[in-house]
């Protein structure tokens, strides 16, 4: 499965392992001779996922009614003595993670089928010697290399166990799911388990808003919460149906997918998102102002407007590369980073900008985040402020709005599109890499200025 989004940049994925041990561990795996997991038939039968979140531990006996009513129990990670508290023995146990840490997860008297990912270590297959072990493959990039021509399910569906455990469910033929401990945040008094995991204890925490309520997560909670949407819609696609219980980050971001958002204005909207640290990581502005500075063949004479500015590092680079005239607009106060002390002003691009002139305009990552029936608008509010002007437009949607249970990315078009829409201009410049996962459309617009002087 796969993440139409910049997802990778805004909370990227920071592996546990080394790819030179993860591919050791694959070639180990391979040659054993264990069964792999495969695709089964759709059947009836319900699967129940249970995650360590701290929601899982008041939800045992929610549990311990599905095992009794005869539906099988998935186990993650280090669930299980949750399970063996209220006589729940799991059906099966999953594991994903590479590090030798994870063999405190293993009950090799357990009576469960273990399905161990190849990735995992040797020593997890050793112990596990005696049981009932699949071997199942996830979608890590490469490891067709190492795996063959083998007849094999590739396991992908985002990069926690328990997201994989879902598409292993539906891979096995079930098609209601249910799942439980799935927080992805820390609960009320800071509890990132329902079960004690030093391993995890020093992660970094950010908050989260969903609707009116906020939740603190580590940056791996974060992107599982945001990695569910597209796992849970393609599975929803493929006549799955995904039942979330409990509480924290990501069951909030569950009911909001099934509920109207709630009414908020696109300044509040975007106010919420940088108070989120994990939004100002990349700043798409700061990786294009090489390209515009040679286009526009600014100097330390130039002046120009940053529309839409967010964290300000675009501008900042410009500003200290040429030492031109910078001026930095946005209507979200909160948006720049500490210490910019560049020009600054309030601005709501979608009404007439009053006040500001330019030479030229610089405007990245920004169009894609207007409401379709205002960009007209906004593009001749811009331009009715400087003389030319770069737009730099993502053509993606985008991935971090669910963390406040709102889309971002209002006006997700090709590259034709947003041509028609700059026809009232000259375009000195038009550009699309349509052949990259997250592509953008690039225009030079320019004012027709001797028109305006007639």
């Amino acid at each position: 499965m796969i993440l139409s989004s910049n997802l990778d940049e805004k909370i990227p994925i920071v592996c546990n392992t080394e790819d030179d041990v993860i591919f050791s561990n694959i070639s180990a795996a391979v040659e054993r001779h264990l069964p792999w997991l495969g695709l089964t038939e759709p059947h009836d039968k319900v699967a129940v996922i249970v995650g360590g979140g701290p929601s899982m531990r008041g939800l045992l006996p929610l549990i311990s009614a599905h095992k009794s009513a005869g539906h099988t129990v998935f186990a993650v990670n280090g669930v299980i003595p949750s399970l063996l508290s209220v006589d729940v023995t799991p059906d099966y146990f999953v594991l994903l993670d590479a590090r030798e840490d994870n063999l405190s997860f293993l009950h090799p008297d357990l009576k469960a089928h273990n399905l161990i990912a190849s990735q995992c270590p040797p020593s997890v297959f050793d112990a596990l010697e005696k049981q009932e072990v699949t071997v199942w493959h996830p979608a890590y990039p490469g490891i067709s290399d190492y795996i063959g021509d083998r007849e094999c399910a590739l396991i992908g569906g985002g990069t926690t166990v328990g997201l994989q455990a879902m598409s292993i469910a539906f891979a096995m033929g079930y098609r209601e799911i249910h799942l439980f401990g799935f927080d992805s945040s820390y609960s009320h008094v800071g509890e990132g388990h329902a079960y004690a995991q030093a391993v995890n204890d020093d992660d970094p925490r950010d908050t989260y808003r969903v609707g009116k309520r906020e939740y603190v997560a580590a940056p791996w909670m974060a992107r599982q919460a945001v990695e569910f949407q597209e796992a849970a819609r393609q599975l929803a696609d493929a006549d799955a149906e995904i039942h979330v219980h409990g509480h924290g980050l990501l069951p909030a971001i569950a009911r909001a997918m099934s509920e109207p958002p709630e009414e908020i204005s696109e300044a509040d909207k975007y106010k919420a998102m940088w108070g989120i640290d994990s939004y100002r990581i990349v700043d798409p502005g700061e990786n294009f102002a090489d390209e515009f500075i040679d286009m526009a063949r600014l100097g330390s004479t130039s002046s120009v407007i940053d529309f839409g500015c967010g964290s300000g590092r675009g501008s900042k680079k410009i500003y200290e590369t040429t030492g031109c005239q910078i001026t930095q607009v946005d209507f979200a106060d909160n948006c720049r980073d500490a210490g910019n002390d560049l020009p600054f002003k309030v601005v709501d691009l979608c009404e007439p900008i009053v006040g500001l002139k330019a030479d030229f305009g610089y405007c990245t990552d920004v169009m894609e985040h207007i409401p379709t029936d205002k960009v007209p608008n906004v593009i001749k509010n811009i331009m009715d402020c400087v003389d030319r002007c770069f737009f730099k437009i993502a053509m993606f949607p985008d991935s971090m709005g669910s963390l406040i249970g709102h889309s971002l990315h209002l006006s997700v078009f090709p590259i034709e599109w947003w041509e028609e829409q700059f026809l009232d201009y000259k375009i000195n410049y038009r550009q699309c890499d349509r052949d990259t996962p997250f592509p953008y459309a690039t225009f030079y617009i320019e004012k027709d200025l001797a028109s305006e002087r007639n």
